[in-house]
């Protein structure tokens, strides 16, 4: 069967100039408001002429993300490892069923201009049972596309259940932080039930009916798209109520630190084909303009300056290095280890000329880097730390030492190899990529000719560059990322990198998972007084529900074997802060520093501009300094806008730090999360709200300085509440653990409809409650 319609739910005109165009009246305002562009350098699109599927999720292309009108499910705060209930109003996890049940709040409403749709659970339904069971999204974390029909059940009308087909303690995580975008069931149903008739094979084949679909626009957020031209979407906040219905009401509660009040209308370019040079250009010709998530350059930092734009900056923590190949004689692991003591990362950092913006990182881990986020850093316990070396300097015979060692000697300003050849290399970088990372790769490039290894230094066209690393025939050495930090918080959120290293950390393709059976040389380090002293084996075999539990394995005292599949499998199905996920994490650094997949150079800062008399977030970078470890968690949490989820995932990057989470607001208004802090109320009145921000206790350090910076006085706090994560045990035949995270006290009562054995969630019976387009209130 082939679809090619536009499903007649609700109507909704849309022409290339403009989707709508609504006049709704809110409550009297008594503080500025400004209406504002917004866009980050890769915001750019090819919209296709209307009737076209701009609003359809499962449809390359389109333009739902931008928008920022979708929601989480939940938000997950990477750097404090809370939550926060968003569609949701709390959930209950059954690991001994594999089941998560997800309830959903009663007062939310689609919303396009012109008309309501309540939200329920059917709506969420929708998206993951089509995602999964058409185009295998869910697929990684435990949902396999042939089960969809019974991993996902309705229990009533604001109440999901989820079974995995396998489980691991953090694969829910990936569906509470999903957002659900545009499916309002009414829409959706018609497609869902055709689904329901197919097998997995003819479901897939059916894809690209879905993906063609035109359907009609819904908006699920604070803001709503008023306006589609060229290159732009316009967003304008929700009135409080329409018709009756609560609308941004609602937002208000679920969000109580918001500051969207004053920025109304904004406007998002999405046409940015020019990328950073064409949106300083509109930034300083408009003075408008909120550019999320660039890494500047000093040129475009004085060029948006001069014309008044504050471009406050964060460390990113994503780790740039050069990889090292696998072939003869870089298949020794002292010959890559000679590559620590050779390359100099404080050269390769001020390459770019900007040393306020690129900082060298002297550790060779996948981890925050301590001389630039010690917060972060010192989470990691101590026996793992310990192991971990700082190059901070070149150690040149210490490298020859090594090379000598596998076997090679060096002779009139060459090293070779034993038969006589001489060692070369060839460094590949992407012609894409950042200037800093060209900069850097020729400083290395340079550093390993002089020491004695002729280096080449080639550029690939990016296309030709990212097929190549990806389908493993790069030929030679690159320079990309080796710590992406997906993830901004400690040790016990790192499993966000560590689940996805593949994905984020394409440096490591050439020395990790291109090499065949993904098995190499491996031991711990012995470290004294900074140095590495020695080496030792000893097995790691965790008890994990993978298929093979032996990720280490030793041929004597000081050598062995790391899998790194097996590796993978088992950091993705270990728990958070147990012992075994600490033992991964120390094999996993261990790993870098022994077989040293490449070097680790620098990291970056990323910014924000915007215009310096329209917003004002300074008090929190000020008041909440990264570099100190008390605050180091918060200040990711209020203002690095990829701090949250995978980024991708969770709020929305291009409002959440600006507009959702309370620090940023227009100059000589205090916002809603400063006043919190002066007053106390955060932890009087919102302490789970402050445990998710990373500030769980009552601060009067914290309360002075931001109480100084609004030039008032503040109010101490004497008494002291913190709300986390509650886990509660519950008995239905067997014993299971629920964990539930709510805003509010929560009882968690399991009933016979949703479990009465172990898997009772998963063959339980439920009546679907017809929901139609009745339920469309206009």
């Amino acid at each position: 069967m082939k679809w090619g319609y536009v499903l007649p739910v609700v109507a909704v005109v849309v022409s290339v100039v403009a989707v709508f165009s609504v006049n709704v009246v809110g409550a009297q305002q008594s503080y500025p408001t400004y209406s504002m562009y917004m866009a980050a350098p890769w915001y750019y699109t090819l919209l296709p002429p209307w009737p076209a599927p701009w609003w359809n999720p499962f449809a390359t292309g389109n333009i739902l993300f931008f928008t920022g009108t979708w929601m989480p499910i939940a938000d997950f705060e990477d750097p404090t490892g809370q939550w926060w209930p968003v569609l949701a109003e709390n959930w209950t996890v059954f690991p001994q069923n594999h089941t998560l049940i997800i309830y959903f709040r009663h007062d939310l409403y689609w919303f396009n201009g012109t008309a309501v749709i309540p939200f329920t659970a059917w709506d969420a339904y929708a998206w993951f049972y089509i995602s999964d069971k058409v185009f295998g999204d869910w697929e990684s974390y435990g949902l396999m596309p042939q089960n969809a029909d019974k991993d996902f059940i309705i229990i009533d009308n604001y109440t999901l259940s989820i079974h995995f087909d396998y489980w691991t303690n953090t694969g829910y995580y990936w569906l509470l932080m999903s957002w659900v975008p545009n499916t309002p069931w009414p829409v959706w149903e018609k497609v869902v039930e055709e689904l329901k008739t197919m097998n997995v094979t003819q479901a897939q084949r059916f894809s690209n009916n879905i993906t063609s679909m035109v359907v009609p626009y819904w908006g699920l957020a604070p803001y709503y798209v008023t306006k589609v031209s060229s290159g732009y979407v316009t967003v304008q906040l929700e009135p409080e109520y329409f018709n009756g219905k609560p609308l941004l009401a609602t937002w208000d509660e679920i969000l109580p630190f918001h500051t969207w009040q004053y920025y109304p209308t904004i406007t998002i370019n999405i046409g940015l084909s020019g990328g950073l040079t064409q949106e300083v250009s509109l930034a300083i010709q408009t003075d408008d303009y909120f550019i999320h998530t660039w890494y500047p350059s000093l040129n475009f930092m004085q060029v948006l300056e001069s014309h008044g734009y504050s471009i406050p900056l964060i460390p990113d923590i994503s780790i740039e290095g050069i990889a090292i190949p696998t072939y003869y004689p870089f298949n020794i692991p002292q010959v890559r280890q000679a590559f620590l003591y050779i390359i100099n990362r404080t050269e390769d950092a001020l390459a770019w000329g900007a040393p306020q913006l690129i900082t060298p990182v002297y550790i060779n881990v996948p981890a925050p880097e301590p001389n630039v986020v010690p917060g972060l850093w010192l989470t990691f316990p101590e026996d793992i730390r310990a192991i971990v070396v700082n190059f901070t300097q070149p150690n040149w015979t210490k490298a020859a030492q090594l090379l000598e060692s596998a076997g090679l000697y060096y002779k009139n300003g060459q090293w070779y190899l034993p038969n006589g050849t001489p060692l070369t290399l060839t460094l590949y970088a992407n012609s894409g990529a950042h200037l800093a990372w060209l900069k850097a790769a020729q400083v290395d490039a340079l550093a390993l000719t002089e020491f004695g290894i002729k280096t080449t230094l080639v550029t690939i066209e990016s296309s030709t560059y990212g097929s190549e690393l990806w389908s493993c025939q790069l030929p030679d050495t690159a320079t990309d990322w080796f710590y992406a930090g997906s993830n901004k918080g400690g040790v016990d959120e790192s499993w966000i990198y560590y689940d996805y290293a593949y994905g984020t950390a394409p440096a490591l393709l050439p020395s990790a998972w291109c090499i065949p059976g993904r098995t190499t040389p491996f031991a711990y380090p012995i470290v004294q007084s900074g140095q590495i002293t020695g080496w030792y084996c000893k097995p790691l075999v965790t008890n994990l529900p993978i298929p093979n539990n032996t990720i280490v394995w030793c041929v004597n005292s000081t050598f062995g074997y790391f899998n790194f599949s097996n590796w993978e499998s088992a950091i993705s199905a270990a728990m958070p802060s147990s012992s075994t996920y600490y033992d991964l994490v120390k094999a996993y650094f261990a790993w870098f520093e022994y077989w040293v997949p490449g070097v680790e150079q620098f990291e970056a800062q990323i910014a924000y501009a915007f215009p310096s008399d329209k917003v004002d977030p300074m008090w929190a970078y000020q008041c909440l300094n990264v570099t100190n470890p008390k605050y180091t968690r918060a200040a990711y949490a209020v203002l690095h806008n990829w701090a949250m989820g995978w980024g991708w995932d969770g709020l929305y990057p291009g409002f959440n730090t600006w507009l959702f989470m309370g620090a940023f607001a227009p100059p000589g208004q205090i916002p809603p999360l400063a006043q919190a802090i002066i007053n106390g109320s955060l932890w009087t009145r919102y302490p789970q709200y402050a445990a998710f921000i990373g500030l769980p206790t009552p601060d009067p350090e914290l309360q002075a300085c931001v109480a100084s910076y609004f030039h008032t006085t503040y109010t101490p706090v004497t008494t002291s509440t913190t709300t986390t994560t509650t886990t509660t045990t519950t008995t239905a035949t067997t014993t299971a653990v629920s964990t539930v995270t709510s805003t509010t006290t929560v009882t968690s009562t399991i009933t016979s409809t949703s479990v009465s054995t172990t898997t009772a969630v998963t063959t339980t019976t439920i009546t679907k409650t017809v929901i139609s387009t009745a339920l469309i209130a206009e």
